[in-house]
């Protein structure tokens, strides 16, 4: 009886068998080595000798150990990982146009013209954003976006009334706020996804409300029953809901951080800011010994009572800008660490991605982007969002392991468009 050779496109894994033992009609088979799917006829090599093959040439059987498959990609013959780095091309005299045009139209619209701003703005930051030399695309339109703006608006004016007309009410919407707050999270996020692309290949997010209403409802809830110790995982699995609920057309994404690392870095933080405290209190308890002793100076008179305003208002002012350095610096530390924790915990396939955002740097961008904010009285808010945001992309990396040709493939098969069409009933993109 003839035989026939298969041989996987992707991975290469080769078995032969009789011809009679594919069933008539199939036209696509999965290799029991990589699981990939593939055409059958393109990959079938007919052999033109029926007689049994030597020893040393037959096949050997598919692997059955998982754990075996998975160190099969770690062997020396497979192909290295291949490194795709993330760029941003934007410039601020071009994003100031368009800022200082959506700030205007804002303003003389009351508001209104809001979804066509961040439309504008969202399709710049996109189409300056490349991926192995590929720009990414924002699809939605603005109407859909004002539909989540206008229902925003429209609950915010009931709250302002309600505030003012009868407490009991403002509680009320309140309360239905609260608990509508994980269903507008998990649409706006499946919003944003489908009309955002990558070589013509959508983002997707699968919802999952109930496991939704348990991380953003039900963890917060908790909050000070544990006196804040439950916000590292709080945190941990809200990043864990966003990743592993979100694909790039059929290729799902994982996430492999822990619990563990979430805490290190809260309790990393917690001890820097409780370091940089005590140095602080002690500061001051040596100012307020100075000012002890000169207590006496302050009662006769020696020292003028301008002198003594002027005395407690510095140390007023250093106190608040103590504070708030305290505040700025364990909040980006914490942002930091927390960003470069979920991009390396984050899994698409056999791929990972790789952020090296570092403190110090991230520090120094805020930190002089405010002060010439503060000093352009705003008109720098252009400047200061695209160097922040070309840094970020510049740190950021994705480690390819499969074929790009390959991977777009599988990205790119038909994902049914049942999730789709509800999408379309309750097209809104809340802006939380």
């Amino acid at each position: 009886m003839p035989r026939i050779s298969i041989t996987c496109p992707h991975c290469g894994f080769r078995r032969e068998m009789e011809d009679s033992a594919i069933p008539a009609g199939v036209t696509r088979a999965t290799c029991p080595k990589c699981r990939q799917p593939f055409p059958l006829h393109d990959s079938i090599d007919k052999e033109t000798s029926t007689a049994p093959r030597p020893p040393e040439v037959q096949p050997s059987p598919p692997p059955i150990n998982p754990s075996a498959q998975a160190a099969d990609q770690d062997k020396p013959g497979q192909p290295r990982p291949r490194m795709l780095r993330f760029s941003f091309t934007g410039n601020a005299r071009d994003y100031f146009g368009i800022w200082i045009v959506n700030t205007l139209l804002k303003i003389v619209t009351l508001g209104i013209y809001t979804a066509w701003a961040k439309v504008r703005k969202r399709r710049y930051f996109y189409g300056n954003t490349l991926l192995n030399d590929t720009v990414f695309e924002y699809l939605a339109e603005p109407m859909a976006l004002f539909k989540g703006w206008l229902l925003a608006a429209v609950f915010f004016v009931l709250y302002s009334v309600g505030t003012n007309v009868n407490p009991f009410l403002a509680g009320t919407l309140g309360t239905v706020f609260f608990l509508a707050m994980p269903w507008l999270i998990v649409r706006s996020r499946i919003f944003n996804m489908r009309y955002s692309s990558h070589r013509n290949i959508r983002f997707t997010f699968q919802p999952n409300y109930r496991e939704a209403y348990l991380i953003f409802a039900g963890l917060p809830f908790l909050i000070p029953f544990t006196l804040g110790a439950i916000i590292p995982y709080m945190v941990y699995r809200q990043k864990k809901f966003f990743v592993e609920n979100s694909g790039y057309g059929r290729n799902r994404c994982s996430f492999d951080a822990t619990v563990k690392d979430f805490y290190l870095i809260f309790i990393k933080a917690a001890g820097l800011a409780t370091l940089i405290i005590s140095v602080f209190v002690a500061c001051s308890f040596l100012l307020s010994t100075v000012f002890r002793d000169l207590s006496p100076l302050f009662l006769d008179g020696s020292v003028g009572k301008k002198t003594t305003q002027k005395g407690f208002i510095a140390i007023f002012f250093a106190v608040m800008i103590g504070i708030n350095l305290i505040y700025l610096f364990f909040t980006i530390y914490v942002q930091t660490a927390l960003a470069n924790l979920t991009w390396q915990g984050t899994r698409i396939r056999n791929s990972r991605f790789s952020s090296t955002l570092r403190v110090r740097d991230m520090a120094w961008l805020y930190l002089s982007s405010a002060a010439a904010i503060f000093l352009s009285l705003g008109l720098l808010i252009p400047w200061a969002s695209i160097r922040i945001t070309r840094y970020r992309f510049e740190n950021l990396s994705l480690h390819l392991k499969d074929d790009m040709e390959s991977f777009l493939g599988w990205g790119n098969a038909n994902v049914g468009a049942a999730g789709e069409e509800i999408g379309d009933m309750f097209g809104i993109d809340i802006g939380l």
